[in-house]
């Protein structure tokens, strides 16, 4: 299904114009966020490698659309966020060698390998599997419905996790609980998933977007400079280490930050004792 190009469909708060994607429906429910729905439920919306390049170039347009500052992403129906790659577009460019569209830079699902600047926030409805496990990985904050579960089975597949999942699980889990998530391939449950950090929040299912959508708009509602550097500020260390990252942090962003707008307007609030009244970023 295609994003609808209208002035009914596309918000006037915002200044540019939204990619066309044909396998995601993507909406814009509320003030200063969007709503990204695979739209694949009769295929457990895997994703063909055409709807991850699509994918990719929306996370890109969101980066830059200056009214944009929070995203939440699930998937349509209630069996599956994402079950990962089409396995049966990716046999046939096998049997037939035909060279593969590569990937945009932010991997599976433009999403999977993703630094970017804003945050994203998963409605995980389902099975996350494969690439859906690899993009859950390097989500920013994970709420789930009661029927999701979690999964790496590329091993079973005669392939593997190299998208991204397999370094981030070693970070995240630690040597011995992703050994044995990669190399049997096993489910991993949500209970398992909430003792061991990776969801926040489990939510009933009729219920879980629109609490997704109450956290993203919390984090909406705060200075747009302060989440891109403190977002950005934490993940170095997802890359180089606690102590390269604080360097980093300080030498790409502190100043600018505390030079702008927002971080005047924060400042000058909490001495009026007002609310702040935030303005587009500019990081």
């Amino acid at each position: 299904m295609t994003i609808p190009h209208s002035d009914a469909a596309i918000p006037d708060w915002l200044r540019q114009r939204p990619p066309l994607v044909h396998e995601s429906l993507v909406t814009f429910p509320r003030k200063h966020l969007m709503l990204v729905t695979i739209n694949r439920p009769e295929h457990r919306n895997c994703l063909p490698v055409h709807a991850t390049i699509e994918l990719g170039a929306l996370w890109k347009w969101y980066d830059t659309e200056p009214e944009l500052r929070c995203a939440v992403f699930t998937g349509a129906g209630d069996k599956a966020f994402c079950s990962g790659m089409d396995l049966k577009q990716r046999l046939v460019i096998q049997q037939t060698d035909a060279v593969p569209i590569e990937y945009p830079h932010g991997g599976f699902g433009g999403m999977a390998n993703r630094t970017g600047k804003k945050p994203i926030v998963v409605a995980c409805n389902g099975h996350a599997h494969g690439g859906g496990m690899e993009m859950i990985m390097n989500a920013d904050v994970i709420f789930a419905s009661p029927n999701a579960d979690f999964r790496l089975p590329e091993v079973i597949r005669g392939v593997s996790a190299l998208a991204g999942a397999l370094p981030r699980c070693m970070w995240l889990f630690g040597n011995h609980r992703t050994m044995d998530l990669v190399l049997t391939g096993r489910i991993l449950t949500l209970d398992e998933a909430v003792s061991w950090g990776l969801v926040k929040e489990v939510v009933p299912l009729d219920k879980l977007v629109s609490r997704a959508l109450d956290y993203a708009e919390e984090i909406a509602s705060m200075s747009p400079d302060s989440v891109i550097v403190s977002r950005l500020g934490a993940r170095e260390a997802w890359e180089t280490g606690v102590q390269r990252a604080t360097m980093r942090g300080q030498e790409l962003w502190a100043d600018m930050l505390m030079r702008g707008e927002n971080c005047h307007e924060g400042l000058a609030a909490f001495r009026d004792k007002r609310d702040p009244k935030w303005v587009p970023s500019k990081m």
